[in-house]
């Protein structure tokens, strides 16, 4: 697909984009031709990510923590006050979590509400407005925890799942404004090698676990997600096999997962 045809001079916010997938949409939709907007809680890792993509003029970096709504607002001010308009959001800011629910904490309970969801809607808040002037696109990037609950990453699913529902009723709502809402179900991403996890308790650890798709692959999919203006979008075989049998087969599914013993999602702690 040639995601040129629609993100050519577009300005495009990726958010939670310093690192990691975030960092590989910006530098795709860059390649083709839009104007993106970096985002990270911080600064210094910003800046080091904006130099080097490069970018010019027709990168911005805005480094704001989006778990609180007066900064998702100052994200969109600064992205109106450099271009005059937004064309389309990427929700990509996030945080992963490994652990029992028996064992989690408060901390790391706010923490994954707060990063995974509540990031997204102050975001999609403060920036429906412009969007609603371009008749512009969202997308949220989910998991497929987020098509089905997994031992381990209970909360983490619950709000990935939450993301649906957001995704749905704002395309409800805001249809007659011509503004469309997605959702993208990938599997487990290639990481950085010092991204970490929240572990129960809430402490970050090192991971490691065989991924399914590059970082490149999600950045593409995420983009040609938004670019098509799909409202969902599962990828794999695995993953459209999961999404079938839960819709049709959800009994089959529970005795599949209860009998995985949490396997399905268990990750190897890096040694130091």
């Amino acid at each position: 697909m040639n995601l040129n045809r629609y993100l050519r001079d577009k300005v495009v916010v990726v958010t939670g984009s310093s690192r990691g997938l975030g960092r590989e949409t910006v530098r795709l939709a860059l390649e083709s031709g839009a104007r993106v907007v970096l985002n990270g809680r911080d600064p210094e890792a910003l800046e080091r990510t904006r130099v080097q993509l490069g970018g010019g003029d027709r990168l911005l970096a805005v480094a704001a923590d989006l778990a609180h709504p007066e900064e998702a607002e100052y994200l969109v001010a600064a992205v109106l006050a450099a271009w005059g308009r937004l064309d389309a959001l990427v929700n990509n800011a996030g945080l992963s979590m490994r652990g029992a629910f028996a064992q989690l904490s408060n901390e790391t309970a706010q923490a994954l509400v707060d990063a995974n969801l509540l990031s997204s809607v102050w975001t999609t808040r403060a920036a429906l407005a412009a969007l609603r002037q371009t008749r512009g696109r969202a997308v949220f990037v989910s998991s497929l925890a987020g098509l089905r609950g997994f031992p381990g990453v209970s909360v983490y699913s619950a709000v990935k799942m939450a993301l649906t529902a957001l995704a749905q009723s704002l395309g409800a709502e805001e249809s007659g404004h011509g503004v469309s809402f997605g959702v993208v179900h990938l599997p487990f991403t290639e990481n950085d090698p010092e991204k970490t996890v929240l572990g129960a308790d809430g402490k970050p650890f090192r991971h490691e676990r065989p991924w399914a798709f590059t970082q490149r692959q999600a950045a593409r999919t995420v983009l040609e997600a938004l670019v098509r203006g799909r409202r969902r979008t599962v990828v794999t075989a695995q993953g459209r096999l999961l999404a079938w049998a839960q819709a049709w087969l959800p009994w089959w599914v529970d005795r599949i997962v209860a009998g995985s013993q949490g396997r399905i999602h268990r990750i190897e702690e890096k040694q130091p």
